[in-house]
């Protein structure tokens, strides 16, 4: 178990003023059967009145307007969750974690991939332990036939054609890691946090084993634990994207994202 306190900020640049800027945010933790939410806020500058509400994947998301000329805009988030992924809770899966997405449709290249890796183990039977199994074996195929390589795809890229390029980000590793789980029958989500150690964003995969949620970073290839804090989850990227906004004017806009995730305890008493 650990107590992780998070700061996440992300900074917009305008070449000109803009304004009747509209924006939804992702960039504060919700409770789940892994992390429990134990303080959060959000700031922008401008400063501007702010709506908190939740999506229908159960995500929190601030809502906010600035309607005046502004060439800047700042979001600064900050809080601590409580996380402990051995004491995760038995939690269902919607069948909606089964059916491909915009972002994660398997083709035939990847369904023969999955067949190859998973075995006898698709369409596996609830609580089966081959289903933890197989989901972790396929995310070790992406962690070996991936390089990662930012630039080489865009938000916009979907699971078929990274996995043709075999070159892209965490994004990318996970919706091709989801749409292979699918393919073989196992329910699973795209998620994103930030990880300890990470300047930035991260995104990986839970899959459900029949009892719970467990994730998965193919990025990485490991276990998602204790360092890892959950913002968002979703069928891929477009369901939960930690900004996104629109605004009247012909400006360019540059973005610069900053993150740390830090332990801040755990449940080890001291020495005496």
């Amino acid at each position: 178990m650990r107590v992780l306190s998070y700061v996440f900020e992300t900074e917009l640049t305008f070449s000109e003023p803009v304004r009747r800027h509209s924006f939804i945010l992702r960039c504060l933790p919700k409770s789940t059967n892994t992390q429990k939410v134990m303080e959060s806020q959000v700031f922008t500058f401008p400063r501007i009145p702010l709506n908190e509400q939740v999506d229908g994947f159960g995500n929190r998301v601030v809502v906010g307007y600035c309607p005046d000329k502004h060439t800047r805009f700042n979001f600064y988030a900050t809080g601590q969750a409580m996380v402990s992924n051995e004491l995760a809770g038995t939690t269902p899966a919607h069948p909606m974690f089964l059916q491909p997405s915009t972002l994660t449709h398997a083709d035939e290249a990847m369904v023969t991939l999955a067949q190859e890796v998973a075995g006898s183990v698709i369409c596996p039977p609830p609580d089966s332990p081959a289903v933890w199994d197989a989901a972790c074996a396929l995310s070790r195929a992406v962690h070996e036939a991936f390089s990662y390589e930012p630039g080489a795809t865009s938000v916009r890229t979907d699971a078929a054609a990274a996995f043709a390029l075999k070159r892209g980000v965490c994004q990318d590793y996970s919706h091709v890691l989801i749409a292979l789980c699918r393919a073989c029958g196992i329910p699973a989500r795209y998620v994103t946090g930030l990880m300890i150690g990470e300047g930035a964003t991260h995104a990986w995969v839970e899959v459900h084993d029949g009892l719970r949620w467990r994730g998965l970073d193919p990025t990485n290839d490991r276990i998602v634990d204790d360092c890892y804090l959950l913002f968002a989850t979703g069928r891929d990227f477009e369901d939960c994207p930690i900004e996104r906004g629109v605004f009247l004017g012909n400006a360019d806009q540059a973005q610069t994202v900053s993150a740390t995730l830090t332990d801040n305890a755990s449940e080890e008493a001291p020495a005496r």
